[in-house]
């Protein structure tokens, strides 16, 4: 089918997945990225071109992430002729996404993108993608060797429908120097909230910094924060047996987790750096020494490592441990980003577009990628890659993410959530957690105010999909 009829089709299934129509809302994400059929892969008419085939491709990296991405890409387009990769930077996730829907009416859409966790459910309900199995059928490819969990996420209908890439999930971050100073073992970081209250006070009372901790409102930890606690986010298996209907946040276990955030703020123990998007106070907090821990993604661990072996912020050594959360035991999902195949490529760019997923997901650059920006492998024997192995003895804290994507249990709660809506979700515990740090609202009255407007904009998105 041309590009132009291709793009013709999927404006109109979007049209339905974001303002109106009669998709068919399946449930468990069953909006579907299409049939699963190896013919669509498009490796024979890769096989068969004549010429080689330029594939553009839409990211979201930055800094030392980007800088690997740009050699990692240099590296592939010089190793053969069948394809060339143009890269195509983008400013974020959200960026990304917006532009990918608007580019849908006009064929303008890339032939491999890259979106974060939270597109699942709408790309699925856009139809506007191939499967990624039907490129693993296609090419006889052996997922054995990936992470379940990574695998899991971006299963839907018992099919994978994008390939896991850009994996990271938050962890503790903290100045090792000011636990040593402040009395606390560098080596033996708080695994639970109320050990992380208890650390916090003793930096207080030490005088190493202001606060123990630096706060950013920011709602992806509360999904963390939920899961590792063994909370699913929304009903229905976390999205995954039925399409989510409703916000699972207010409950007993979640109030335990909002109350501990007001109340960590509200006692001075903690600095509370507001939900600005870009805002990186929290961890500035620990450079200037105003604060001595924070929750962060471990994709950024790459880049702050740069920016502390600049020489900037002398005498902050980060060390990290796993999220904290209620109490010790759990499992965190998956975050961050995965590899798409939209479905108006050619035959022979979405060939393409896959020989490019399997040298960014080959274990040897899936090592040399979380050495440089400190990302989750995706492949077991990645961490076997001699470059890796050495990082990892050299520098632990990067492997604190991968360890925490292994353990506990792979349950609804760690599997992650899938929601239509999500930035709606995201912006509902958003705005409620700034009303209870700045308008005085309580905890219960906070969580109750994400409740409903989380669930709001679940039924909302739904409706106009047709759910």
């Amino acid at each position: 089918m041309p590009r132009s009829a291709v793009a013709a089709l999927a404006v109109a299934l979007i049209a339905a997945a974001c303002g109106g129509g009669d998709g068919d809302g399946g449930g468990g994400g069953d909006g579907g990225g299409g049939t699963v059929d190896a013919a669509a892969c498009g490796l024979a008419e890769l096989d068969a071109a004549e010429e080689t085939v330029e594939i553009t491709f839409w990211h979201a990296m930055a800094r030392a992430n980007k800088e690997w991405l740009e050699a990692a890409t240099a590296e592939f387009n010089g190793s053969q002729e069948d394809v060339r990769v143009r890269l195509v930077e983008q400013p974020g996730y959200q960026e990304i996404l917006t532009k990918y829907k608007a580019g849908l009416g006009s064929g303008e859409v890339p032939d491999l993108v890259q979106a974060e966790e939270t597109a699942v459910q709408t790309l699925l309900d856009s139809r506007s993608t191939i499967p990624v199995q039907s490129c693993v059928e296609a090419a006889d490819a052996d997922l054995s060797d990936f992470l379940p969990r990574a695998i899991a996420y971006y299963s839907s209908g018992g099919a994978l429908q994008a390939m896991p890439w850009t994996v990271s999930n938050p962890i503790l971050m903290f100045d090792r120097t000011a636990f040593a100073e402040a009395g606390l073992d560098p080596d033996d970081p708080p695994s639970t909230l109320a050990e992380v209250r208890d650390a916090a006070q003793s930096i207080v009372d030490a005088g190493v910094a202001r606060a123990g901790i630096a706060l950013r409102i920011e709602p992806y930890v509360f999904e963390f924060l939920y899961a590792k606690s063994g909370e699913t986010y929304v009903n229905n298996g976390n999205g995954r047996d039925a399409r989510a209907t409703a916000a699972d946040l207010d409950t007993d276990a979640g109030l335990e987790i909002w109350s501990w955030w007001d109340d960590m703020v509200e006692d001075g123990l903690a600095i509370d750096t507001g939900g600005q998007p870009g805002n990186f106070d929290h961890l500035l907090a620990i450079a200037n020494g105003n604060a001595a821990m924070a929750f962060e993604a471990s994709g950024a661990l790459g880049t702050i490592r740069a920016v502390l072996e600049s020489g900037q912020y002398a005498g902050v050594e980060i060390g990290t441990g796993p999220l904290p959360a209620l109490r010790e035991g759990g499992g965190v999902p998956v975050g961050d980003g995965a590899l798409w195949i939209p479905a108006a490529a050619s035959l022979e760019e979405r060939g393409a577009a896959w020989r490019f997923i399997e040298y960014l997901s080959s274990p040897e650059q899936q090592a040399a990628l979380a050495v440089a920006g400190g990302y989750v492998p995706i492949r077991t024997s990645a961490t076997e890659e001699p470059v890796l192995v050495q990082r990892w003895a050299q520098d632990p804290a990067f492997r604190t993410a991968y360890d925490q994507l292994l353990s506990g249990p792979t349950d609804d709660a760690t599997v992650g959530s899938l929601i239509g809506d999500y930035q709606g979700v995201r912006d509902a515990v958003r705005d409620a957690l700034t009303a209870m740090l700045t308008e005085g609202l309580t905890a219960e009255e906070a969580l109750a105010r994400a409740q409903r407007d989380a669930t709001a904009a679940i039924v909302d998105y739904n409706e106009r999909v047709g759910a």
